[in-house]
């Protein structure tokens, strides 16, 4: 459709990208290398820390026609199309080097071990769903995918608001506990909870961990519920 009708073709690879540097599942970012650019952060999968992202251009001289600048004090160091300056490529002028700690990642791990990392996320969130497909109560609003996983208590004896209001509680019964991170999210109108799995050290039995802590509170916090309402 882009190359139709002539428009810029852009994706938003921010989380996602990163599985292009996984063998095992680069085959799901078919296309990707038809883009005209692509975001893609560094801190989301690929294990830094935040600040660090970048955009990728299939033409540099895209960024040089849409940033450059050329007032009187810069004339003496103005670069062109063949020698194009940092500056040139970017809405700063001049920035800090948010990309150095990626450089000495990749030196020091290399992709076939940040590759492997990041296949290790699939693993999590399938556990996950395996563990959730184990219990009563538990629907899967969306299945394991990359490294994420949307899931929902479900129960007749309340209503869907105070469902929304459950999976608030649960949320934050989870997190006080210092042992999971575990938000919450809208989908199809639903407040649902949502894992997203990424640390490489995180077990099979670290996950079922989770999953059941979660199901614990959230029966008790239904329980808790009812008593208040009776």
């Amino acid at each position: 459709i882009c190359s139709k009708y002539n428009l810029w073709f852009h994706i938003d690879g921010a989380y996602g990208a990163s599985v292009l540097l996984s063998p095992k599942y680069r085959h799901l970012l078919k296309g990707t290398e038809l883009a005209d650019s692509m975001s893609w952060d560094a801190h989301k999968w690929l294990f830094q820390t935040y600040g660090c992202a970048m955009v990728l251009v299939k033409d540099i001289k895209h960024l040089f026609k849409s940033f450059h600048v050329n007032p009187e004090y810069l004339k003496d160091i103005e670069g062109d199309a063949e020698h194009i300056n940092p500056w040139d490529i970017g809405m700063e002028l001049t920035r800090p080097a948010r990309g150095l700690k990626l450089w000495l990642t990749l030196q020091v791990l290399g992709t076939d071990l940040i590759g492997s990392a990041i296949e290790h996320g699939f693993e999590l969130a399938t556990w996950a769903e395996e563990a959730l497909r184990e219990l009563d109560h538990w629907e899967i609003v969306s299945k394991s995918q990359l490294a994420m996983i949307n899931f929902r208590y479900t129960s007749d004896e309340i209503s869907e608001e105070a469902l929304d209001l459950l999976h608030e509680r649960i949320s934050e019964r989870i997190l006080a506990s210092g042992y999971a991170a575990v938000f919450t999210t809208v989908l199809n109108g639903k407040k649902v909870l949502r894992i997203c799995a990424l640390h490489p050290e995180t077990t099979r039995d670290d996950m079922r961990t989770t999953i059941h802590m979660l199901d614990t509170f959230a029966r008790e916090i239904l329980a808790d519920m009812k008593k208040q309402n009776s």
